[in-house]
């Protein structure tokens, strides 16, 4: 009886699943590539905490874009950091007459959402760019992702890889996040803004002021927030860049260990879902992955289940690697067999228990506590 039971459970996630799966892919061939030419005055906007290590490079890389220098402008906000970031990034913004490059300190708030959301309000630019101190922006990312504002946009999410080292884990590492940015990309596509990076974003300033930007949550909100308020108020199209040349790079984690804190971290962020069906449908999904790994540790006693789990797990590596394949093409990136299938091995028990300790940790970044 138990068996038949879970066999039901099985079925009904999986067809669930492949659902979710079949819209990713309708979103990904959905993506458009119009480009609008006006060049309106922008606004690079990034929130750095302990970044002295990566804060130069990042800054080199916006000096160098092809968007006139005089049309947009760099603002770092340094969130109480103890290092040299911002007298790094000061030292640099002195010798750079254009573009021009400010950077401030938060004094009485903390946290990426207050970094932000104090960028923008001095900020210049009708529109506003963020990424990561730790990430690397090509050459043409300002001039792609304003090229998406078309009057209609607003919000505009934009695609983020990981730099894989040479080892295996770090490859894996790579292979992961380019299935986040492929599910983000399809879930736009097909009109479901719910995850994207905030290593590359951009949305109109009037947009963020007419949603009053994060709201009155606590610092545990993020972009992923603000593209959903932005999208529930109805503050104009979401789009996803899907312009391969505008690929924001960054590093992988240095190990596993570094690894499992993110992604955790990640999970513990629950989301500040203002629409209820967002919850919903990540819960149905995550449902999925929650039945078959207690399925198959079951089945390791129990053979009736072994044939059913055995048959889920390939038709969900099939679908994936449909998908996936489909997001590696739009990003003129390669997928290794044998890497894929490697990776999973680990992906439901990574992500069913990485999902499940993230509801009970609390939420730390850069060494200290957010409220949730």
């Amino acid at each position: 009886m138990i068996e038949l039971v879970i066999i039901s459970l099985l079925l009904v996630f999986l067809l669930n699943y492949l659902a979710f799966l079949w819209n990713l892919r309708k979103g990904l061939s959905s993506l458009s590539h119009s480009r609008s030419i006006a060049t309106p005055y922008a606004s690079v906007i990034i929130a750095a905490r302990n970044e002295e290590k990566n804060i130069e490079q990042c800054l080199h890389a916006l000096i160098g874009q092809s968007y006139n220098p005089q049309k947009f402008q760099v603002i770092v906000v340094d969130d109480h950091s103890q290092d040299k970031t911002a007298e790094l990034a000061t030292r640099l913004a002195e010798s750079t007459p254009d573009p021009k490059i400010s950077v401030v300190s938060l004094k009485d708030q903390a946290g990426k959402p207050a970094a932000i959301a104090h960028g923008v309000s001095i900020s210049k630019g009708e529109v506003i760019l963020c990424t990561d101190a730790d990430c690397t922006v090509p050459k043409r990312w300002i001039e792609s992702m304003v090229g998406c504002f078309d009057p209609t946009v607003a919000f505009v999410a934009g695609p983020v890889l990981e730099r894989p080292s040479g080892s295996l884990i770090s490859k894996l590492q790579a292979l992961e996040y380019l299935g986040l940015t492929t599910t983000a990309a399809g879930l736009i596509g097909s009109g479901n803004p719910i995850i994207c990076s905030g290593a590359s974003i951009a949305y109109r300033k009037a947009a963020f002021a007419s949603v009053n930007g994060y709201g009155d949550h606590s610092s545990s909100c993020d972009d992923e927030t603000l593209m959903q308020r932005m999208a529930l108020r109805d503050a104009g199209q979401i789009m996803f860049n899907a312009d391969s040349s505008a690929v924001v790079s960054t590093q992988t984690p240095s190990d596993v260990s570094e690894f499992w804190r993110q992604r955790t971290r990640w999970a513990t962020k629950r989301g500040r879902y203002e629409d209820a069906s967002v919850l919903r449908r990540l819960l149905l999904l995550y449902g999925f992955f929650l039945v078959l790994f207690l399925a198959g540790i079951v089945a390791l006693v129990d053979p009736i289940l072994r044939f059913p789990v055995v048959v889920v797990v390939v038709l969900k590596a099939l679908a994936e690697l449909h998908v996936l394949s489909q997001g590696a093409r739009l990003y003129r990136q390669s997928i290794s067999l044998g890497q894929f299938f490697i990776a999973e091995l680990f992906h439901v028990p990574y992500i069913a228990v990485a999902g499940l300790i993230g509801q009970f940790s609390t939420l730390r970044w850069k060494d200290r506590n957010l409220d949730r």
